[in-house]
């Protein structure tokens, strides 16, 4: 994620799935755009368990509130 605000690296991520197509499984996508996240963010989405794309990007909206 780098210095990217949490609405560029969504924008960003969603993007990227233009290149691959053949990624369709939820959980593949969710453990994808965790591993992107800082470490203290990434601990405690892991520990929440999202189940798809729009839950763990809530969750990363909530931890900068």
């Amino acid at each position: 994620m780098g210095h990217m605000k949490n609405e560029e690296y969504k924008t960003k991520f969603i993007e990227f799935f233009r290149y691959v197509p053949y990624l369709k499984d939820e959980k593949t996508k969710v453990q994808r755009f965790i591993s992107g996240l800082p470490l203290a963010f990434k601990d405690r989405m892991e520990w929440d368990e999202p189940q798809s794309l729009e839950e763990v990007i809530g969750m990363l909206k909530n931890c900068y509130d």
